[in-house]
């Protein structure tokens, strides 16, 4: 009986293990997403509203 129980707790024990170490490999696996930088040659055109002066984007 002591026998079979510290074979089902080993077995516990050891899965415990295995699933921590798979997770911990796939965590290590897992990539990040990378954007692509902004492109610093874009020049944003401005129009100018004639009644205040105010320049905004011209879409």
């Amino acid at each position: 009986m002591l026998k079979a129980l510290t074979i089902a707790i080993a077995g516990v024990l050891t899965a415990a293990v295995i699933k921590q170490v798979m997770d911990s490999l796939s965590a290590a696996r897992a990539k990040v997403a990378v954007k692509r930088p902004f492109d610093p040659r874009v020049v944003t055109r401005l129009r100018q509203d004639p009644n205040t002066g105010i320049y905004y984007p011209d879409v």
